[in-house]
């Protein structure tokens, strides 16, 4: 009995041991459970969330970039990337042969990226439908493909670097598509994709009302058949010259719009990785060179505008030697005395020296100010210069007269075009622009880019006064006049600038040739730069007539009435050389001989058809104005059917 009550008083006990155990067990449990869901219920959701929901940033359509006709020039398509999770693939050296022929890539490059240890690798971005395909047979689980932005420039290598490029990510790296990025890039959307423990998506969160507007649309002022031409002849007279590099800017000086800006050496933005950085620059608002002559231009505004000098004043030109500041100053040719009026048609470096000791430096670089050198244009391109202008305090006595003839500063091609801008149109400098509008995905105009005067920088006495000198150097016995143009009057200024290097000139030279027309009621200012020609070096005899042939095609293509009686034939729009073309004698018809492809480029509607009825030529026409492109190229062999396909735009 006694050993009963001793076992019962045992079991009480366990049990009492028991209940307190498991009280405070559960009070624990209570505790913690208190502490995970109430104290840290946050900081852990947070965290949980973190593991297992990945936000995925959804990029928008990047915004189109056309031309002034509304001709596309940067277009978003959709493309392709493929993608791997390296923790999900467990035989990575065994499926990278299969994955890198499906890719045409690096076997050993696919190994190394299957086998880190990063959640997610790119294994190649914007790839071919045919390698996505590829691919997908492949079934490998952890290697996807996911559609993206892809960016595409339908005209290649016309107007690149104006419009630039972007990145893989959808960004803006050069040109208008870096000036612009924020409008025509848009905003970014993003969704939240929930993850099991393996990493493989389970559930999108908000994909479906996801609905992200694509970027801003802009038109640009450019005009893309004048850009083509003002290109083709560039790079003819680049070729022609041995050139290292060359520039074309057309402007409308009324306005201060862009009408065409080449760059040569070109490249190819759809594939910009594959050329040189250097190709990519924009070298008429990045780079800055010393103008030469043109430059004299600048300082006959000054002295006509100050009435230090009339246009019939004599000034005597030592016979081509000089002695000033301690140097002698050489003209290329010997004068005795010259008119004010022939010292700039003859380009004397003498005669603007005399000029300069007149006006000052004081006022002369008032003027130089005025014109906008040493300042930024305001273009709306990347990377624009403001060139190198020093204040006249810091002028060596020999700098009055080499600024005078265009040495000893610098200036950037656009700068240089302005200034004439402004002598072309009464004396106005007006801010250049390269962006007319921009309007949303809603087709609603967002901003409209207006003229804009940046300041009066001569009267419009000075400004006719001017115009009147330099009609003359494109006249008879001036030094440009290879730049006429037949049935309009050109003014205008050649420069032949030697290249300094360490602070010492070189023989090598920038031929230009900067001028406006028709002169007295101006439509185009134009500037044409070659830097580095070889086989000849004067901007009278390399650039001038690359400006006639540009000038005159564009004239065309604008309709605008020559402005002298009977005009001869038109020069040809483009060097012989820019399209390989045969002999004039045998461009003739099909029917005639078998013979190649005639030039149809830059004929009107009715020209073309006239020219066509009269060769015996089966054409098709698409489009209205002028001819732009054909196909067969002139000077080409004839396709099997016989027919000349023509483009027309404006």
């Amino acid at each position: 009995m006694r050993a009963m009550r001793r076992s019962f008083a045992g079991v009480r006990l366990r049990l009492g041991a028991a209940g307190i155990f498991f009280v405070v067990f559960f009070v624990a449990v209570a505790l913690r459970a208190f502490q995970l869901q109430i104290l840290d219920g946050d900081k852990l959701r947070q965290l949980g969330e973190k593991q297992h929901l990945k936000e995925m940033i959804v990029l928008p359509k990047r915004g189109t970039i056309f031309d002034r006709a509304g001709e596309p020039l940067a277009l978003s398509l959709e493309g392709q990337s493929v993608y791997a999770r390296p923790r999900r693939i467990k035989e990575p050296k065994r499926i990278a042969p299969s994955l890198a022929q499906a890719l045409g890539a690096d076997s050993a490059d696919i190994a190394q990226k299957l086998a880190s240890e990063k959640s997610f690798v790119w294994l190649k971005r914007q790839v071919s439908p045919k390698e996505a395909e590829r691919v997908a047979t492949l079934s490998i689980d952890g290697v996807g493909v996911y559609v993206e932005p892809n960016r595409y420039y339908p005209q290649g290598q016309l107007a690149a670097q104006i419009v630039g490029f972007v990145g893989r990510d959808s960004q803006g790296l050069e040109g208008v598509e870096l000036h612009y990025d924020g409008y025509l890039r848009g905003e970014s959307g993003s969704s939240l994709v929930e993850r099991d423990a393996l990493g493989r998506r389970v559930l999108v969160q908000g994909v479906e009302t996801l609905q992200i507007p694509p970027g801003s649309d802009l038109q640009l002022t450019l005009d893309t058949s004048i850009q083509h031409l003002a290109e083709r002849e560039l790079e003819a007279t680049a070729t022609k010259y041995r050139a290292k590099a060359g520039i074309a800017i057309v402007v409308e000086p009324f306005t201060g719009e862009i009408l065409a800006l080449a760059n040569y050496p070109f490249f190819n933005p759809n594939n910009f990785t594959r050329q040189s950085s250097n190709q990519w620059r924009n070298r008429a608002v990045t780079d800055s060179f010393e103008p030469g002559s043109t430059f004299k231009t600048i300082l006959a505004a000054a002295a006509l505008e100050e009435g230090v000098v009339g246009k019939e004043d004599l000034f005597y030109c030592e016979n081509g030697k000089y002695a000033y500041a301690g140097k002698i100053i050489h003209d290329t040719h010997e004068h005795g005395w010259l008119p004010f009026a022939k010292i700039i048609q003859y380009s004397s470096n003498i005669g603007v020296t005399k000029v300069a000791e007149k006006l000052g430096k004081e006022r002369y670089s008032k003027y130089i100010e005025k014109f906008g050198f040493g300042q930024l244009t305001g273009v709306d391109l990347p990377g624009e210069a403001a060139g190198l202008i020093r204040r006249p305090d810091k002028w060596a006595a020999i700098d009055l007269a080499t600024h005078a003839y265009g040495q000893g500063i610098s200036v950037t091609p656009m700068q240089l075009v302005m200034a004439y801008g402004a002598v072309a149109n009464g004396g106005i400098l007006m801010r250049p622009f390269v962006v007319r509008r921009a309007t949303g995905p809603d087709g609603r105009l967002l901003w409209e880019n207006q003229p804009h005067v940046v300041r009066r920088a001569i009267s419009e006495t000075t400004a006719r006064t001017l115009t009147s000198i330099l009609k003359g150097v494109a006249d008879e016995g001036g030094t440009g006049v290879l730049a006429s143009v037949e049935g309009f009057e050109v003014a205008g200024k050649t420069g032949t600038a030697q290249k300094a290097e360490r602070g010492v000139y070189t023989k090598k030279r920038v031929a230009s040739f900067v001028g406006f027309v028709p002169a007295d009621e101006p439509r185009l200012v134009m500037a044409v730069i070659l830097d580095e020609p070889e086989t000849s070096v004067y901007g009278g005899t390399v650039a001038a007539p690359a400006f006639r042939n540009i000038a005159a095609a564009t004239l065309q293509r604008l309709a605008v009435a020559p402005d002298k009686a009977a005009p001869a034939a038109p020069p040809p729009l483009l060097h012989e050389a820019a399209l390989k073309l045969p002999p004039k004698s045998e461009r003739v018809a099909r029917g005639e001989n078998n013979a190649d492809v005639p030039d149809f480029i830059g004929l009107s509607l009715r020209e073309a058809v006239e020219k066509a009825r009269s060769l015996n030529i089966k054409v098709e026409m698409h489009g209205n104005g002028y001819v732009v492109k054909q196909s067969p190229l002139p000077g080409a062999a004839w396709n099997k059917n016989g027919t000349l396909t023509l483009n027309l735009q404006g």
